[in-house]
């Protein structure tokens, strides 16, 4: 018995040690090739689809964080702008009964989403001017401001194209408007003051030329405020320039 186990080693011996190189080689990948071929074919398709999906995992990395950013945080837009506002019952005190004013708009929007954002605050400034008539002569009469402002905040929806952007929201807030008796000497008198609470419906349009500006071809506002119990018209057109953050 040890002899026959002697002579199986020395021939083990004889294999691996004096046999050339090439031939073990040869030997270890029919080894290789045996394996795989053990495997059960249920489990190959498995393994096929775990080392596809670590190949797309490897391969594209860098595609997805294009798409997850594609529109700024903050719209910052400042303008001049233009209203047609209701004096309501007090309009009858005034001579012209003008409902021009000129101003300027305030609006900050914080975007959720690439189409829907919030308006944090739209603040519009309205001036006009006008008289008080005087039962004296026209050179008594009380030459008066007209003063408008609206704080309105909602939501907004805008379709965001490469060179454009069109967006429309639907506001709610307050509006003030008051009457100031311009005296003498910089001097000034405030004769009415109201805030009552407003809507606000608009659109508009923005056209990019450059990363973080755009210029604001207009936005046109209708403002309907509550006042005893009726709603007055008031409308306001803006246009500026557009921050982006």
């Amino acid at each position: 018995m040890r002899r026959h186990e002697h002579s199986q080693a020395l021939n083990l011996i004889q294999q691996y040690f004096c046999v050339p190189a090439s031939v073990v080689l040869s030997r270890m990948r029919a080894r290789k090739v045996a394996g795989i071929a053990r495997v059960p074919m249920n489990k190959l398709p498995v393994l096929t689809l775990l080392l596809s999906s670590l190949f797309f995992q490897l391969g594209f990395p860098a595609s997805a964080p294009s798409q997850e950013k594609s529109y700024n945080y903050f719209d910052v837009f400042i303008g001049p702008s233009y209203g047609k506002m209701a004096l309501g019952s007090e309009t009858a005190l005034f001579a012209p009964t003008s409902r021009n004013f000129y101003g300027l708009e305030f609006n900050v929007k914080m975007n959720l989403h690439k189409n829907v954002g919030i308006i944090l605050l739209d603040a519009g400034m309205l001036f006009g001017h006008t008289k008080i008539p005087s039962p004296l002569g026209s050179q008594f009469d009380a030459h008066t401001s007209l003063q408008s402002y609206q704080f309105l905040f909602g939501p907004e929806v805008a379709y965001r194209g490469r060179q454009v952007q069109l967006f429309a929201h639907g506001l709610f807030g307050a509006n003030h408007t008051a009457a100031v008796w311009d005296l003498s000497n910089n001097d000034s008198l405030s004769l009415i003051g109201r805030t009552h609470f407003a809507l606000g419906a608009g659109v508009g349009l923005d056209v990019n030329f450059k990363e973080h500006f755009a210029y604001r071809v207009f936005q046109a506002d209708y403002i309907p405020t509550l006042v005893d119990g009726r709603w007055e018209k008031n409308y306001r057109v803006s246009t500026g320039i557009v921050f982006r953050f």
